[in-house]
């Protein structure tokens, strides 16, 4: 299932908050580029990565160990162009794409379960991911991804949820839906990803969970609440977790010392995990 199709759309039209709920969930916005971000695309290699049917657009800048940037949704990957620099003079290679559906990738529909599958399809093909940068979605489908078998030494998750039912809850409330409508919601989005969401709850994906992690989040973040990476930090012997002040949910992409943070933790554990 593909999202709201024309036979749904006319099953919900009686109940336009839930085909509201049905189209967010699974219709990202598309972002064009800042002129300041073509012009850094326009810097990098660009290739093209074929998943499910689509084109995924990808750019790598520099060399050395690579670090993969993910972005969140209603997002694209220069949404995170911040961090480039810093990580190129640090020595690292970097590379940024547009999750399926966002940006210059193709697609309609996505989800986070479908972020992590395209995800995971692009780092095999790449096949030297050392460590990934993660915002919003883009965080949680690298957790659902590092338990599907993606393995890196460093990962850093910027105001990320991590787990599916509290977001399908959190969603159903913003729109408003009654208790029959959010179960309702909730079968309809188990249809929409072909899995129980529970089965990418983090208690679900501990497994994956075998490097050391670095968790920024700011407590006044009104898309994501930070209770998720509370709960990650909790449940996630490796990480630390750093609770950012002002910045709320998309700020932290641009702020100097969150991406100092996160460039540090990176190299220090890539030296860490080759040193003698």
């Amino acid at each position: 299932m593909n999202g709201p199709t024309s036979a749904n759309a006319q099953v919900f039209r009686s109940e336009e908050p839930f085909l509201q709920a049905c189209r967010a969930f699974s219709h990202p916005k598309r972002i064009a580029a800042s002129s300041a971000e073509l012009a850094l695309l326009d810097q990098a290699s660009r290739s093209t990565h074929r998943h499910a049917d689509q084109d995924m657009q990808v750019w790598t800048l520099g060399t050395g160990p690579r670090v993969l940037l993910v972005h969140g949704w209603d997002s694209r990957g220069s949404h995170l162009a911040a961090f480039v620099q810093p990580l190129l003079r640090a020595g690292f290679a970097v590379t940024l794409f547009d999750l399926p559906a966002h940006g210059d990738s193709g697609g309609e529909t996505s989800s986070v379960v479908h972020a992590s599958k395209a995800l995971l399809s692009l780092t095999r093909e790449l096949g030297d991911v050392e460590a990934v940068i993660a915002h919003s979605i883009g965080s949680a489908a690298a957790l659902i991804a590092f338990h599907q078998g993606l393995q890196v030494k460093a990962s850093v998750h910027l105001c990320g949820p991590s787990s599916l039912s509290a977001m399908v809850k959190l969603q159903a409330h913003g729109y408003g839906l009654n208790t029959a409508q959010s179960e309702d919601f909730q079968r309809w989005v188990e249809r929409y990803i072909g899995q129980p969401t529970r089965s990418v709850d983090l208690e679900s994906l501990l497994g994956g969970l075998r490097h050391r992690g670095l968790i920024m989040h700011d407590p006044q973040d009104k898309v994501v609440p930070a209770a998720a990476s509370q709960d990650l930090h909790s449940a996630w012997p490796g990480s630390e977790l750093v609770m950012l002040e002002g910045l709320g949910h998309r700020r932290v992409l641009t702020d100097a010392q969150v991406i100092a943070r996160a460039v540090t933790h990176v190299r220090q554990q890539l030296a860490a995990s080759t040193a003698p």
